[in-house]
């Protein structure tokens, strides 16, 4: 039974305060222990007004992710180089036939209300994830391998999986997998913002954003030198970047629209793993591109060092078509690096002029893409720019997924997800229509084994078929990348976006 503390009154308070602040219609309300932020080392971050429910388990934008993630406190995390970060797991192996993965916990952890992280709350956390009828976001990355959670003693549990799949940790690192207790009623967050992690929340406005102190109790609270960290909501991107200027935040994050305001010479920037691609997504079952060769074509007329240049202001790295991101091991050998090659185009098109319009809500990136394909002897490429809503509508008509040329930014994942969510069979965000069987096989012997030589000659063979088949070009890989405040000093252990969540061990801020 989980031992019953009496809950910290910080949180008391912030339910009043937040009952005063929606009664308000959102205006500020509240006076905070860190609102001194001159005095006190508070980190300060912008975000944008949160896009969804403010809750661990369904919160499916950046800004609620990060509300929230800096209260909660992930199994593992993932290094800014993509190495596996023990949190509240300790260890985890995996039995001989890979079906069943033991995770041990760390024994002194505890949430925000002194009660133990038990076996019991990991169980519960992952089978609101893995319902049938789960509305997390973070539901999709565990359908069809785990099968069930279940606690194997008092200090560790039990992952039953469909199918093998040695990458399942990482699957820990990913969106909602904050661990909250077994006994936490989902849509209750606010009131109770209930977490093992770095930071206590205490306080939310709407429309302004949020405070936290750092959690005594924190199981690593000795790494954490910040007093407290600050999110302020900003309505664009123009009003974070005067914030900026202005000393009021110390975060921004560097882009062709920052940079070209922005002294970037005063600031450092900083720079952490990889964390999205941008997929050109082609339709395999239709003209023009239910031919290889022109597929081929595109992909080979593509300047990628161009894109990164232009459209990552530097902070990509090419990509070959295929979904190992760079940091990931195994990674493929064997395939020829794509760039930009007319004459290989021209052979491949044998003449044709393939016409089709680029559909996407990256203006920048699609402005690019146009303008590099209508330079090529033989394209002539449109290019509609929806909103984000738009883009992504409801829907079976949904733009995203039906219109003939896509392009769309996918989160870093493990290579062989993307495999049964965009390349496979029935894959639910199947863009190009692809479908390739040999592939899928593939994929589920490489998920199997985690014999290094088997894996090494399979992550070839995936990525040979990626690489040829090519329904989806993937021209770079992309980092993050942000202009931060000198007065912050130490380096971020893990990514600087929200992929693995913000780690805040080692940063300091200068008095």
């Amino acid at each position: 039974m989980r031992d019953q503390v009496s809950r910290p009154a910080v949180r008391v308070t912030l339910a009043a305060l937040l009952t005063l602040a929606v009664a308000a219609g959102g205006a500020a309300c509240a006076t905070s222990d860190v609102a001194s932020t001159e005095q006190a080392a508070v980190y300060r971050m912008p975000i944008t007004d949160p896009a969804s429910e403010i809750d661990p388990l369904t919160a499916a934008d950046q800004s609620a992710m990060a509300i929230t993630g800096l209260v909660t406190e992930p199994l593992v995390s993932l290094t800014r180089d993509g190495e596996l970060m023990p949190r509240l797991a300790v260890d985890w192996t995996a039995s001989d036939d890979g079906l069943v993965w033991t995770i041990e916990l760390r024994p002194d952890a505890r949430f925000n209300d002194g009660s133990p992280v038990t076996a019991a709350d990991v169980v519960s956390t992952f089978d609101a994830l893995i319902a049938d009828d789960s509305v997390s976001p973070g539901h999709g990355a565990f359908v069809g391998i785990v099968e069930s959670v279940a606690v194997g003693d008092e200090d560790s549990v039990e992952f039953t999986l469909s199918r093998p799949f040695s990458d399942l940790p990482i699957l820990f690192t990913g969106t909602n997998t904050g661990i909250l207790p077994a006994d936490y009623e989902v849509g209750s967050w606010l009131e109770n913002p209930i977490g093992a992690g770095q930071f206590l929340l205490e306080d939310y406005t709407i429309g302004v954003g949020a405070t936290y102190v750092a959690n005594p109790d924190y199981w690593n609270a000795d790494a954490i030198e910040l007093d407290g960290v600050e999110l302020k909501i900003y309505d664009d991107f123009a009003a974070s970047v005067l914030a900026f200027q202005a000393d009021e935040i110390d975060r921004i994050g560097l882009t062709v629209e920052s940079a070209s305001t922005i002294d970037v010479s005063q600031y450092e920037t900083i720079s952490s793993g990889y964390n999205r691609f941008d997929g050109i997504f082609l339709d395999v079952t239709a003209p023009p591109f239910d031919d290889v060769a022109v597929r081929e074509a595109l992909a080979w007329a593509i300047d990628r060092e161009a894109l990164v240049a232009n459209v990552y202001e530097g902070n990509a790295d090419v990509a070959n078509d295929t979904t190992f991101f760079p940091d990931y091991s195994p990674q493929p050998s064997g395939l020829v690096q794509r760039e930009q090659d007319l004459e290989m185009v021209a052979e491949l098109l044998g003449g044709r002029t393939p016409s089709f319009t680029l559909t996407t809500a990256n203006q920048l990136l699609g402005e690019v893409l146009q303008q590099q394909l209508n330079a090529v002897p033989g394209f002539e490429v449109g290019l509609e720019v929806l909103s984000t809503e738009q883009y992504f509508a409801d829907g079976e008509a949904s733009p995203w997924l039906t219109a003939p040329v896509t392009v769309t930014n996918w989160a870093k994942r493990v290579p062989s997800q993307y495999v049964s969510l965009v390349y496979g069979a029935g894959a639910p965000w199947n863009a190009s229509h692809y479908a390739n069987p040999a592939l899928e096989e593939l994929t589920a012997q490489f998920d199997a084994t985690t014999d290094a030589v088997a894996r090494q000659e399979l992550a070839d063979r995936i990525a040979h078929v990626q690489w040829s088949d090519v329904p989806v070009v993937i021209p770079a890989y992309s980092k993050s990348q942000a202009l931060q405040n000198p007065r912050v000093k130490g380096e971020f252990i893990g990514a600087i976006d929200f992929y693995t969540g913000y780690n805040f061990a080692g940063i300091s801020i200068e008095p």
